[in-house]
């Protein structure tokens, strides 16, 4: 993933723990936002939230607000609980996601977890939310979470922008990072002791900016109509424009005004919705739902697809609860293959990085190859000696049981691809098999 760069936008994050907060010297020493914890769980609120919330409004900053998840709890809960206390104020930055504990669940639990967290709350808000973890933490969430922004923490010491990591480091799921908090020993004028210190890249701070910081708004976060303005009201412009909707003069400059109404409205009459120019309930999910279709990859973008059909299919069992997949990228995951499982895999994607079994695909890291036992018959002294050269070519490490009474034949045990191979190698040499 990218280094930080002079570029990028200075933001804090606070909680309860970091006591009171002088949010006008926190404005003075240059930075420019801050994320509130609102909520953890499904019954704690953080009481320092509303002050500190209209106290940075009033300096200047943005303000977001984040919700601690617990994993073991129903997503869906956690997400109205979330709403529910975040009742009227108004975001300037999107939600976050902070889930950094695994309460003992499987990486397909813990990335199923995640994924409705998010697409609820955007359902519900019109707004991407982003997830914030720590990059040891990051191997737990699956490809399928790269469609929203990633705010990673890895630390390496203290000061705005001397120490800490340049860069967090690589990500197999992330190209890039949207925040990256770098240090969490941090010294900020207007707070008592140490603090988190977070970079924003410049290019995601743009495309999420509206360039207006409202302390009020009338309006709940799942309804915006004319007048309104703000991050959800940009987000609203940006996906319209996405699915063909039409604004000329003003763009997606995050105010609601009569142009936006006319789009809203078109969209609303092309979807057999109540044309009323108000982005309800309705309006977003079908919005939001036509956003994550666009996403969906394409062909071209998925890796290639080696079928094994039956002849060469294979037995693996699930090392843990495991997801199954809709693409061969490992995207959009469907359901759990619980563990101990055993199944048939059907074809494998390059580098053998994702086996396609009935219904989607699998991770191939997941699963453990079952070993079948085969054996050939009439094998010559020629032969036996084609088959070790075949096997040391393929690095297949198993080992070629000789029995040289009666027909000579031999036995070999091998599993997944090396089985495959040994059967395509056998099929081609037109040997005798069982």
């Amino acid at each position: 993933m990218q280094s930080r760069s002079k570029q990028n936008v200075l933001g804090i994050d606070v909680s309860h723990h970091n006591g009171v907060v002088d949010w006008k010297k926190v404005a003075g020493d240059g930075y420019k936002f801050v994320y509130l914890k609102l909520t953890e769980g499904k019954s704690y609120v953080d009481k320092t939230t509303y002050n500190n919330y209209i106290a940075a409004k009033n300096a200047g900053l943005r303000v977001g607000f984040y919700h601690y998840a617990h994993v073991n709890n129903d997503p869906v809960a956690e997400v109205n609980f979330f709403l529910q206390k975040l009742a009227d104020m108004k975001a300037d930055l999107p939600h976050c996601l902070d889930l950094e504990e695994s309460k003992g669940k499987s990486k397909a639990q813990i990335t199923a977890f995640a994924l409705k967290w998010m697409e609820y709350l955007q359902q519900k808000t019109g707004i991407t939310p982003l997830l914030y973890t720590g990059y040891s933490f990051m191997g737990n969430f699956s490809n399928t979470m790269a469609k929203y922004p990633l705010w990673v923490a890895r630390y390496a010491g203290g000061s705005k922008r001397v120490q800490g990591f340049n860069a967090p480091g690589s990500s197999t799921v992330w190209r890039s990072w949207a925040m990256f908090q770098f240090t969490d020993s941090g010294k900020v004028n207007g707070i008592k002791g140490n603090v988190d210190i977070n970079e924003m890249d410049i290019t995601f701070f743009k495309s999420i900016d509206s360039g207006i910081s409202l302390v009020g708004d009338a309006n709940p976060p799942s309804s915006y109509r004319k007048g309104d303005s703000g991050l959800g009201v940009k987000e609203l412009q940006q996906n319209l424009l996405k699915l063909g909707e039409k604004l000329p003069r003003y763009g997606a400059d995050g105010s609601f005004g009569t142009e936006l109404e006319q789009a809203v409205k078109s969209f609303q009459a092309r979807n057999k919705l109540d044309p009323d120019g108000i982005a309800g309930k309705l309006t977003l999910a079908k919005i939001a739902d036509q956003i994550n279709k666009l996403n969906k990859p394409k062909e071209e973008d998925l890796p290639k697809v080696t079928s094994l059909g039956d002849k060469y299919s294979f037995q693996v069992r699930a090392k843990k609860d495991i997801g199954v997949y809709k693409y061969s990228n490992l995207a959009e995951n469907q359901r759990i293959i619980k563990k101990d499982t055993v199944f048939s895999v059907y074809g494998y994607t390059e580098g053998v990085k994702a086996y396609s079994v009935p219904g989607g695909f699998v991770q191939a890291q997941d699963v453990d190859t079952l070993a079948v036992n085969i054996k050939t018959g009439g094998l010559s002294q020629k032969m036996e000696n084609e088959f070790r050269i075949f096997l040391k070519a393929e690095g297949i490490d198993s080992e070629l049981e000789l029995y040289a009474k009666g027909n000579p034949s031999a036995e070999i045990t091998v599993g997944g691809i090396d089985l495959v191979k040994v059967k395509q190698f056998l099929d081609n040499k037109g040997w005798w098999y069982r």
